[in-house]
């Protein structure tokens, strides 16, 4: 796999003495990421790609999430201080032992679990292993949570590798201040287009209410976490529009600015060309406006323009974008999409094209807001058959993200309804079986 690299991976910490699987656990972690090439170390300056942090859960008769210890400073953000790590660092994963199998967990209740321990390590990946030390379930920010069972070290050491070989890109951007007139960016209409598909999918139950992180910490550190890290609340789920009239994609901004997607107001919104300049996005100001951050999926969405043919368009009668042979502009065969944590039992592929994970060159899921996801979103609109076959009557295309969610898509094609992603979301209503209550975990 080409985008695979040899790692310096650092433990810190020791097993609890109760924590017998634990103990047998983590050798073995330690000498399967020696056997596959990477450098373990026992000291290092924060020179790490990997830092996995071994700590203990008390037993009792309370739910799990209740007996997670919380304390200040957190126990990721003091060991990343000591070596010299940015604390939030998606290096950092936790380790610890609980007596639950955590295998037949319903989604929503492993999610709850995971960003539980999560907030209160302040880590964004966490281990969990059963005590009989039968299963290891592996838990990501995004809300995945599949179990091994069988080779636990080999299998979890593999998923580890493969979150760490992807490179955080969520906040390569730069702002161009003033690159709108105010005329032209108050005459665009995808600030409202996305306020309406927002409002939709929250009815859909495509997008939920957004989590503030005092739902899972005391006041206290949720306060700590609001002042030194940003860290708010979790906006899940994305919407973009490519905007012909500008030239430029519109994307809603990242749920950190404390975005409810849900309801979206216009300056909630940000505009991006919908080309990089070296490893940096560009942000396009409107006229005196201070833009907010864009959603860390930009780089997917970008990534998924610049992967797909080219369509002529101009405008109707009623003044909005069309397929026209002679027209005036050239566009992305993409309009516009959107990104929701459902999983998808069925879809009725007459109306809409679910094009299967590339599990062969990505085996695992990568975290939202990194390079190799961008690379997933490139090399799934490349195998999709509507978006290169002028034939394909289909104007809507699906895919799975691993272990947490889905991106659907819509393409310029003739039937495709004026108001942007008005058909998209009819198709997930009358066309697809979704649930936010059920997403996948495959092994």
């Amino acid at each position: 796999m080409p985008w695979w690299r040899p790692l310096v991976v650092q433990v810190a910490g020791r097993p609890h003495p109760d924590d017998t699987a634990l103990g047998v656990f983590v050798r073995q972690l330690t000498a399967a990421f020696e056997e596959q090439g990477h450098a373990v170390v026992e000291e290092s300056h924060g020179d790490v790609d990997l830092l996995l942090i071994v700590t203990h859960i008390p037993t009792g008769p309370q739910p799990l999430p209740d007996r997670v210890p919380e304390q200040s400073p957190p126990l990721s953000a003091r060991t990343c201080a000591e070596l010299g790590l940015r604390v939030g660092s998606r290096q950092t994963v936790v380790i610890a032992q609980v007596p639950e199998s955590l295998a037949g967990l319903r989604h929503t209740e492993a999610v709850e679990i995971g960003r539980t321990v999560m907030a209160r390590t302040a880590a964004p990946r966490v281990v969990l292993v059963d005590r009989e030390g039968r299963e290891a379930t592996l838990f990501t920010l995004e809300g995945g949570h599949p179990t091994e069972t069988g080779r636990l070290a080999d299998r979890i050491r593999d998923r580890l590798v493969t979150a760490a070989c992807a490179q955080d890109v969520g906040d390569r951007y730069e702002v161009v201040r003033d690159a709108l007139p105010a005329t032209v960016w108050a005459a665009c209409e995808a600030p409202r287009h996305l306020a309406s598909a927002g409002r939709r999918m929250g009815r859909l139950g495509l997008l939920p209410e957004p989590v503030r992180v005092d739902r899972y910490v005391s006041d206290g550190l949720a306060s700590l976490y609001r002042e030194y890290l940003g860290w708010k609340r979790l906006s899940e789920g994305m919407l973009f529009l490519y905007d012909p009239g500008l030239d430029a994609v519109v994307v809603t901004a990242s749920g950190s600015w404390d975005v409810d997607k849900r309801d979206l107001r216009e300056d909630e919104v940000t505009v991006l060309h919908p080309r990089s300049r070296g490893d940096r996005l560009r942000v396009l100001a409107p006229e005196g406006v201070d833009p907010k951050g864009p959603s860390v999926e930009a780089w997917e969405v970008c990534a998924l323009l610049a992967a797909v043919p080219t369509v002529r368009l101009g405008r109707s009668a009623s003044g909005h974008w069309v397929v026209d042979p002679d027209g005036e502009r050239t566009a992305p065969l993409i309009r516009g999409g959107v990104h929701a944590h459902v999983g998808v039992g069925w879809a009725d592929a007459a109306v809409i094209e679910s094009v299967p994970a590339n599990r062969e060159l990505y085996p695992y899921g990568f975290g939202c807001g990194t390079d190799l996801m961008a690379d997933v979103a490139a090399d799934t609109v490349a195998r999709s058959h509507a978006v290169n076959d002028a034939a394909d009557p289909r104007l809507y295309v699906r895919w799975p993200m691993l272990y947490h969610g889905e991106m659907a898509v819509e393409l310029w094609k003739p039937g495709l309804p004026e108001r942007p992603l008005q058909g998209l979301l009819d198709a997930y209503a009358h066309a697809v079986r979704y649930t936010p209550d059920h997403v996948d975990q495959p092994l």
